[in-house]
């Protein structure tokens, strides 16, 4: 599993989990948000907003506790819907481009696919993700409109 940000500046550095690691609250809080705060930093400056889904790990009281506390603002899991992938950079441009990216020939075994994983990463375009985040509003409407078709057929 893989841990990625992704905003208008680019794609922050990856957390890449051992085989088989789960994400949790506790790895999560602690290895994961201090590095979205840091990289949020490091692409955007001291004011961003942290946006996340409504996985478990997520959703946990000390993971909500630390993105309060940290975080100069922060989109709760309250606000954001569960499963969206058509909202998300990460599930509607980055996975797909870090996959065209990868040298599959070149993964012999875990500590390769990890090297390559991070390698592909750091050739993700930025104008590219900049691109598709400017596609998010249309990708709204979209939703928005879908949305009001499916409820109206029900009535």
């Amino acid at each position: 599993m893989v841990w990625l940000g992704a905003c208008y500046a680019g794609v922050t550095k990856p957390i890449v989990f051992e085989p088989f690691e789960r994400l949790t609250q506790y790895n999560y809080s602690d290895d994961v948000l201090p590095l979205a705060l840091s990289e949020g930093k490091r692409l955007i400056g001291d004011t961003f907003i942290y946006q996340q889904d409504n996985a478990r790990s997520h959703t946990a009281g000390n993971s909500q506790m630390w993105c309060e506390q940290h975080f100069p603002d922060f989109i709760d899991s309250k606000r954001w819907p569960p499963n969206s992938p058509d909202l998300n950079i990460l599930d509607y441009y980055v996975w797909n481009a870090v996959a065209q990216l990868m040298r599959w020939d070149k993964v012999q075994n875990y500590q390769s696919l990890q090297q390559e994983i991070k390698r592909a990463i750091r050739l993700v375009p930025v104008t590219e993700v900049a691109s598709s985040i400017d596609s998010w509003s249309r990708r709204i409407l979209q939703v928005l409109k879908k949305r009001e078709h499916i409820l109206n057929s029900f009535f």
